[in-house]
């Protein structure tokens, strides 16, 4: 089999798994949405799973396909929400057609809606709103952990609008120090508008974005005066409700991958780790514990140069899905087509969180993928003391791993262009991080960007 085809065959397995695990949470979610059934019935007929299920609902759509392309108008918000999402992952989406695909979906889904005034008022204490389905063991509730309980409450009154149907230990974590905690999975958008309306917030911060469980429709209308998108997608929304998006200079060096305004925050979107240094013997190992999607067809060729640089190595991938033998047969081939035996593979379905970590004693250079860089696993691949190299593009999902790691005065992990990530990537077996403790208190840079976000919207004219 030619290498293009073992490796694009992998890759769009990957891209449907993913989907397919949106459909089954939306099915959580809505157990008696057609539309999610008969997504989840074609994702399931284009794997050509032996489980795979008859078509449901009247929908002449193949919505398997149609997630997968960002510019598809089915009609479902939903739906073309999660393909935003899922291109993201897509080396082959041009990254203005990416920004514009948004920009449509906002047209169609966002902009008819009708929205709700305002006549802010100038207050000591801005009353902030959080919206999220995610504050629990998630990535995004992980990263904000260090954050959102530590805000000043003379700075800021700490509303929370959780739509999270499976609240756990760090849920509760959020929970005690928010003076108001509003559960919203049983509202729907127009309603958790009105309760946003309703409660006074004068800053909303969206923190999904595009990711599954957003509720951009309450957005759409308006129902606070200043509204803000951080942490959880760190790509434009699309919507010309959103009014800024909360980036850094690294991810974002420029707007024009925005619709909406690019506020920077100095240390950065992704809090830094506290560094740990550790040495490791043994075999050289590569590895990558992020999503199977983010295997682009140039990323396995750049890994199988690598592992052809330094014949000793092997590759460790760690991951859902590579507990499954007919996708880690894809993965085999994959590799296999570009020379890589595999003897130089050690494929591992996913651990249960925290366990995970145990993985990185094991590897000596985190490999990022791209164009979607790695965020969650970068920052524990540097925390457990392991360097990772990575090849930034221009669209600032794939410049999460570059931030980290210029923060983290590490920046000659950072590649220029294949051959330097190669070179990086086979001089860094053995090297040793310097220790390091976080640097700054993100909640208080928060608090001085919502304060000059709601001044600025104090002094316009927009209602």
């Amino acid at each position: 089999m030619p290498a293009d085809d073992a490796v694009c065959r992998l890759h769009l397995a990957a891209r449907r798994l993913a989907a397919l695990d949106l459909a089954e949470r939306g099915l959580k979610r809505r157990p008696d949405d057609p539309v999610c059934h008969t997504w989840r019935a074609d994702l399931l007929k284009a794997l050509d799973l032996p489980n795979a299920l008859g078509r449901r609902g009247g929908l002449s759509t193949d919505l398997a396909e149609a997630s997968l392309d960002p510019r598809a108008d089915v009609g479902d918000a939903v739906i073309e929400s999660a393909a935003l999402y899922l291109a993201q992952f897509d080396p082959g989406f041009g990254d203005a057609a990416l920004v514009e695909a948004h920009r449509a979906w906002g047209r169609r889904h966002a902009d008819p809606l009708e929205r709700f005034r305002h006549a802010p008022v100038r207050r000591a204490t801005m009353r902030v709103g959080y919206v999220s389905s995610d504050l629990g063991n998630h990535p995004v509730g992980r990263l904000l952990l260090s954050t959102l309980p530590r805000h000043d409450p003379s700075a800021v009154e700490v509303y929370v609008y959780s739509d999270r149907l499976k609240e756990d230990e760090l849920t509760e974590r959020f929970r005690v120090p928010a003076e108001v905690w509003r559960r919203t999975s049983d509202l729907d958008d127009a309603m958790l508008a009105r309760r946003i309306r309703d409660d006074g917030i004068d800053v909303l911060v969206d923190l999904a974005g595009h990711t599954w469980g957003n509720r951009l429709l309450a957005f759409a209308r308006r129902p606070a005066p200043l509204q803000l998108s951080f942490l959880g997608y760190g790509a434009t929304t699309g919507m010309t409700t959103i009014d800024a998006v909360l980036s850094d200079p690294w991810e974002a060096p420029t707007g024009a991958h925005f619709i909406e305004q690019v506020h920077r925050l100095p240390s950065g979107r992704l809090v830094s780790p506290k560094l740990r240094s550790r040495s490791r013997a043994g075999r050289p190992t590569f590895g990558s514990l992020n999503k199977l999607a983010k295997l682009s067809t140039p990323v396995i060729a750049l890994w199988s140069r690598l592992l052809i640089e330094v014949p000793e190595a092997r590759l460790l991938l760690q991951t859902a899905g590579l507990d499954q033998a007919w996708l880690r047969t894809l993965v085999v081939d994959a590799f296999a087509a570009h020379g890589i035996g595999e003897h130089r593979l050690d494929l591992r379905g996913a651990q249960p969180n925290g366990t995970h970590l145990a993985t990185y004693d094991e590897i000596d250079v985190a490999l990022d993928p791209f164009p979607f860089s790695g965020g969650m696993t970068t920052h524990e691949a540097l925390a457990a003391g392991v360097p990772v190299v990575t090849l930034p593009g221009e669209r600032p999902l794939s410049r999460q791993t570059l931030s980290l790691l210029m923060r983290g005065g590490l920046g000659d992990l950072v590649a220029r262009d294949a051959d330097d990530y190669v070179r990086i990537a086979a001089e860094s077996v053995g090297r040793v991080l310097p220790s390091s403790a976080p640097r700054t208190i993100q909640a208080r840079e928060l608090e001085a960007a919502y304060r000059q976000l709601w001044e600025k919207r104090l002094g316009s004219r927009l209602e």
